[in-house]
């Protein structure tokens, strides 16, 4: 019976990872906080979120602080299995990426449900 309930559960686990979730936030523009993975208690600037289905843009409006204002991120909302996370992907390759987010090469990492992107 313990057999049996493992195999179900680890058959179960394999499918939830296998497709990608349906994104948790309606096109539309929002307000999202910047946060640095390295301080992530650390306060930082708002910006505009701008979502049209799985595309978003982010823009600081503000010129003050350690980024410039404009255009900060733009790509494809993407579903990372691997860590669990949304990323601001630019070509398919990313959705399985070794690295994503905080300090890494990869695809940044963006909480939607939060509102928080995250940078280095």
């Amino acid at each position: 019976m313990k057999q049996a309930l493992a195999v179900l559960i680890s058959v179960i686990a394999g499918c939830g990872s296998a497709s990608e979730p349906p994104i948790p936030i309606k096109s539309g523009e929002y307000t999202f906080q910047h946060r640095f993975a390295e301080h992530p208690t650390m306060p930082s600037f708002r910006l505009k979120a701008e979502i049209d289905g799985s595309h978003i843009v982010l823009t600081k409006l503000d010129p003050t602080g350690p980024f410039p204002a404009g255009v900060l991120a733009e790509g494809e909302l993407m579903w990372h299995a691997g860590s669990n996370q949304w990323i601001i992907g630019s070509d398919a390759a990313d959705r399985s990426a070794e690295d994503v987010g905080g300090c890494s090469d990869g695809p940044e990492v963006v909480d939607l449900v939060g509102k928080v992107y995250w940078t280095c």
